[in-house]
Order: C-alpha cells, then structure tokens, then sequence
C-alpha cells in the first residue's frame, strides 16, 4: 500500500473512531441526565422528550429512543436529498450511531448498572418532581457531555445527524449560518418545552444546559480546529515534509529562501495546519533536526483543498457572476 493510501486510511480510521465516540458521549448524556430529568435543551432528543410525553401515558412505554431513531434516519435522508452523496457518509454515520448507543444504554437501564437510580430517588419530591439542585446539576453535566460529544464528532469531520441536517440545507441554500439557524431551531424546541411542561425551572435550566453545550463545543472544538500557518527552515526539510504529508495529511509549499545575513539559499516550507497538530509537529521537528528555525502564525479562517470548503450559496453565486459579467466554467468531460 503506497504512504499516500496509508495516510489516508488512518485519517479516515481516526475521523470513524471520534465520530463514533462523539455519538456515544452524546447518548451518555441524554441517557444520564438529559432524557431522565425531561430536560429540553435543544436538539432531536428533546423533541423525542416531548413526543414522548404525550405517547408514553397512552402506549405505557418509553418511546424516546424510537423517535429518534426515526427522526435521525428521515432527516439523513433528506439531507442525502438535498446536500449530495459527499455529506452522507460521516453523517449517516453519526445519524444511525447515536439513536444505537442511546437506545441500548436505555433499554439496558444505564442508570441502574452505575448505580444512579439511587441517586434520583434521593433527589426526588414527594410529588414526583425532582429537586431543582440535582435539576441543575444534570442540566450542567448533560449540557457539557453534549457539547464535547457534539465537538468529538466535528472533529471526525462529521455530526450526529439531527437538526445538523436541517443547519446544512439552510446554510447551502438560504443566507443564514449554521450557528444562526442551530439556534433559532434549539430556541424554538425549549420554548415548546415550556409550553408543554409549564415548568419554568425546567426551562431555565434548559437555557443553562444550552450554554454550557455551546460552551463546551467551543472549547474541544472550536478551539482544537483554529488554524496556524508554521515556515519552517531546516537543513532535513525532505524528512519533515515527509512526515507533514504522510502523518499530518496536509499538503506544503516550497519557497526559495535567502538568509539575510549568511547568504545562503535555503528552502522554507510553509504549512497550514490545525492548532491540535502543533505539539505534534514541533516534536518531530525537534527530533530530527534541533536547530531548524519554526515559526508559527494564528490563522483567522483558511478554506480550501483539505479544510473547510469555499461555498457560496446558488443564489448569491448567480448574483456575483452576473454582475461581474462571468460566465461559468462548464465541467470538463471525462477525456478532454
């Protein structure tokens, strides 16, 4: 197997692997915490929390994790709908995965097995409701467990399917960011959430647990995919490109360098990389050759070939063209 195909294979190995145990994370969450204290903090799960609300008294069973098994499938499929065959893979992952582990950890009485069912007895009111200490506390605890699985699985280069999907289409072909219409969406189910419940405790402590999602995926996620632009000048250059693209599976450039006070031509490589990635290229760098000149330079947004793509929605890209007078490449053909 060429180095190439390697690489490729252990990014591909590595993305599964956070992708699968985002989702799990995620269904931890929502089987501890969340689902248990019926708390609505956005997402499919909550809606599985008030669907199941109103069926549970009638069918006299849980029915959560089967809407959302339900919800996950029929969303992914309108996102394979509407977004192409290049969307689905890591998100019908994520979209089967999480309503898995979410309904085996449920249906195997996770709270049971690590001896939180007590828990909840202890921090239950005389008339059913839990107390709003303990309500806080899983509010806290679910929202974070959330988020970082959320962020788990953004760094595979996916999502736990969901409302995700609905987040996708908008930004593709409407002009709101995902951000934006994540949070109309997760605002809207809690205010549903209120409206069913009538609990206001219960809301507040959804808008808590909201925060502390979104703080959460700002700290493993955003955080850990912010980008730095690395020159590097060293006298073992073709190893270290070696290992930028057969282990960090990112592309450089080679530029003639001049060194200002010695004269000497030198080669400088310029990479871009994530920031999670530094630590790891330092090292290296360090171990083969200790005198190379580093430097490094935090990067606002990079987009392109291996990061984020360049998109535009249809509309604003038929706007643009038309009035800068463009007229649209056609795809070339397979042997021209």
């Amino acid at each position: 197997m060429k180095k190439e195909a390697k690489s490729k294979l252990f990014i591909e190995a590595k993305n599964i692997f956070l992708v699968l145990f985002g989702c799990f994370v995620l269904a931890v969450a929502d089987a501890i915490f969340i689902v248990p204290c019926n708390i609505v903090n956005g997402g499919v799960d909550s809606i599985g929390i008030i669907i199941n609300y109103y069926l549970k008294p009638i069918l006299g069973y849980d029915v959560s994790d089967i809407f959302i098994a339900v919800c996950q499938t029929v969303l992914w499929i309108i996102g394979l709908f509407f977004l192409g065959r290049k969307f689905s893979f890591h998100t019908l992952l994520g979209s089967l995965a999480f309503p898995l582990f979410y309904a085996l950890l449920f249906r195997t009485n996770l709270l049971d097995a690590i001896g939180f069912t007590e828990v909840y007895q202890a921090n239950t009111n005389p008339d059913g409701s839990i107390s709003l200490a303990f309500l806080i506390l899983s509010g806290i605890f679910g929202g974070f467990l959330s988020g970082a699985g959320v962020a788990l699985t953004y760094l595979g280069d996916g999502s736990t399917g969901g409302f995700d999907v609905v987040s996708f289409i908008i930004a593709k072909y409407g002009l709101m960011k995902q951000d934006y219409s994540g949070f109309i969406m997760d605002t809207s189910s809690i205010i549903i959430g209120l409206i069913v419940f009538r609990d206001w405790q219960l809301a507040l402590v959804g808008i808590l647990s909201a925060v502390v999602c979104a703080f959460a995926i700002n700290l493993i996620y955003i955080r850990a995919n912010s980008y730095l632009i690395a020159d590097i000048i060293s006298d073992n250059s073709k190893v270290i490109q070696d290992f930028i693209h057969e282990k960090l599976g990112h592309g450089t450039t080679v530029l003639d360098a001049l060194g200002g006070y010695t004269g000497e031509e030198r080669k400088l490589i310029r990479v871009v990389i994530y920031k999670r990635d530094a630590q790891e290229l330092k090292r290296f760098i360090a171990s083969v050759d200790p005198k190379a000149f580093v430097s490094f330079t935090t990067a606002r947004a990079i987009n392109g070939a291996g990061f984020e793509a360049l998109e535009v929605s249809a509309r604003d890209k038929e706007r643009i063209l038309t009035k800068y007078g463009i007229t649209p490449r056609k795809p070339k053909k397979e042997g021209e």
